[in-house]
């Protein structure tokens, strides 16, 4: 019984102590702006979180695919409502932006 107990508390320990702990995976406007209160961001109906401001998707060739969605009231902090969005036809989780003939980059919020 000791032995059960031990390895069960072991578990609990090493479970509630792993870094990033509730960080991993597609994070959530909340905890963007927890990490960051000042984050350019998109939150899509799906729940994703698209932050703009990460370098290298502003060095790399992306190609415009298909329109996902265009911003509403609410959806975005430093976007326009009705700024287009769309996918790339590389895969890469990345959003373009377009409007008054500007475009911007947003990648997909992911924890650790």
């Amino acid at each position: 019984m000791k032995r059960a107990l031990f390895f069960f508390l072991m578990i609990l320990i090493f479970t509630a102590c792993h870094p990033g702990q509730g960080e991993g995976g597609l994070l959530s406007k909340k905890q963007v702006l927890t990490i960051k209160p000042d984050a350019d961001y998109i939150e899509m109906k799906d729940g994703a979180v698209y932050t703009h401001g990460v370098d290298w998707i502003e060095e790399k060739d992306y190609t415009k695919g298909e329109r996902v969605g265009i911003v509403e009231e609410g959806m975005a902090n430093h976007l326009p409502v009705g700024a287009e969005l769309y996918t790339t036809k590389e895969p890469s989780g990345v959003l373009i932006a377009e409007y008054s003939g500007d475009t911007k980059r947003y990648l997909v919020a992911m924890g650790e």
